[in-house]
């Protein structure tokens, strides 16, 4: 059983090429966090909201899962399998959104809109600009090599966000967990989510591409000194959305991880009765391989 959490403005659509990809694998669901996708605002859109989103959600199944997370999807996973063990079998993390100090180009973008007021400004703006322009300033910091996602992938992609977009409050919760995520950036290091990572036990790998603008190929040096267990792969020609530009490779590297950590599955203890964040979580499911 996987659960694939998805990033910042994404949608459980975001994880649909790999899906398919792993579809004779597992039995796959894919959440929409609340405010994204087709998932309804819920009026509290910071990280700690979504990671009690993401915990009650693990909380409906029998045991422990197979836990994925893309971006801001990767943080909220970390928070989840340090603080909640027994949800979590095994941790896969694509580009995840974590505090650094030398932030890539992309990020700085990212940072400036968190700004109060110059965010609102931007964003109006940028909504107003015709899709083919919106798609030209967007698609070179989500992937590394745009020539290389498949062309019906890549428009149903553009569909889904101007889809998004379109609803009247996707900016208030772009923006409500945007800055949530940069004020996790700015926490003291015995707050931040780097701390959180040493109390992570479960098998952990971390792809990170090496075109990444957003997360950058740099926090690859970060991952090998909190978590010198994880598996780090360096995922070439590939952006912040590896699973949407190579869901071929990043499957394979799944797989492979999987059959590895595969020796830790009995010794999980899971107690999925006790009682955490809000039990009644928006999730719009994506269904892969049915049991």
């Amino acid at each position: 059983m996987s659960v694939m959490v998805h990033g910042l403005g994404g949608a459980s659509t975001n994880w649909t090429a790999l899906m398919r990809e792993l579809r004779d694998d597992l039995e796959q669901w894919a959440p929409d966090l609340p405010g994204f996708g087709e998932s309804p605002p819920s009026g509290q859109h910071a990280v700690e909201d979504y990671v009690a989103d993401v915990t009650s959600f693990l909380e409906r199944f029998d045991g422990p899962v197979h836990l994925l997370g893309n971006s801001m999807g990767g943080m909220i996973s970390v928070h989840v399998a340090a603080t909640r063990p027994d949800l979590v079998r095994s941790l896969t993390l694509l580009s995840p959104a974590m505090p650094q100090y030398l932030l890539p180009w992309g990020a700085q973008a990212m940072a400036a809109m968190a700004t109060p007021r110059l965010g609102e400004w931007m964003l109006e703006r940028a909504n107003r600009e015709p899709t083919e322009a919106q798609v030209e300033r967007i698609a070179p910091m989500l992937y590394g090599d745009p020539g290389s996602v498949d062309r019906e992938e890549f428009s149903f992609a553009v569909q889904e966000r101007m889809r998004w977009i379109g609803k009247p409050y996707a900016n208030t919760v772009l923006l409500a967990s945007l800055r949530s995520l940069v004020t996790h950036y700015m926490r003291p290091p015995r707050r931040s989510v780097w701390w959180l990572v040493r109390k992570v036990l479960c098998p952990t790998m971390v792809i990170i591409g090496d075109r990444d603008v957003l997360v950058g190929a740099r926090s690859e040096r970060r991952w090998r000194r909190t978590l010198p267990r994880a598996r780090v792969i360096r995922l070439e020609r590939s952006g912040h959305v590896a699973m949407m530009e190579y869901p071929v490779a990043v499957a394979e590297h799944i797989r492979s991880f999987l059959r590895d950590a595969s020796m830790y599955q009995d010794a999980r203890v899971h107690n999925v009765d006790e009682s955490y964040g809000n039990a009644d979580a928006h999730a719009t499911v994506a269904r892969g391989k049915e049991t």
